[in-house]
């Protein structure tokens, strides 16, 4: 009766696997409309256990959407940095602000992050203690333009965008700026 059971089971599993059914896996987006609203909208994430990164968090995105309102800016939280590097590492969010130092330490593959290797971030802007952040994927143009609007509105900020620097290249995009360049076309 074993025999007879492990047979039909192999049997069955073979034909699914043939017919191209794939056995069902921990799905983050079970709708699949996550990508869609991501394409769409630029969620800027950062954590909730800091309280400058907060205000800076709310303060940005307000920025964003008032004068760049083609972003349709919206803000994420995060419960601590060490999730907040996951979500970049792992290109569920695209954009964060982090602490300058939670940023090189993620960039590094220091604690609390040694788990995250080779993670090609890049730097926006900085903003005293703090930086805006991405990965090497997103588009110049769009760190271009989240640099030009946050440095042209530093005044409506807690502190005031700067050129970044430090560790962490900053993204080509955001360097145009910086140097003054024209915007590039991606």
């Amino acid at each position: 009766m074993q025999r007879r059971t492990l047979l039909t089971l192999g049997t069955g599993l073979a034909a699914s696997v043939l017919a191209g059914y794939r056995p069902a896996s921990a799905d983050m987006e079970p709708d699949g409309l996550t990508r869609t609203y991501r394409r769409f909208r630029l969620l800027v994430v950062g954590q909730r256990d800091d309280a400058r990164a907060s205000e800076l968090l709310e303060s940005s995105v307000d920025v964003l959407a008032r004068f760049l309102p083609g972003s349709r800016a919206k803000l994420i939280r995060a419960a601590d940095t060490r999730r907040v590097g996951v979500l970049i590492g792992t290109r569920q969010q695209d954009v964060a602000i982090m602490t300058r130092e939670s940023a090189e330490a993620l960039f590094l593959a220091n604690p609390p992050f040694a788990d995250i290797r080779n993670l090609p971030l890049r730097l926006i802007v900085s903003f005293e203690g703090h930086v805006l952040v991405t990965r090497t994927d997103f588009e110049d143009r769009h760190a271009y333009a989240l640099a030009q609007t946050l440095v042209e509105h530093k005044n409506l900020l807690p502190a005031p965008a700067a050129a970044p620097g430090g560790v962490i290249p900053v993204h080509p995009g955001s360097a145009a700026f910086f140097w003054g360049d024209d915007m590039p076309e991606d």
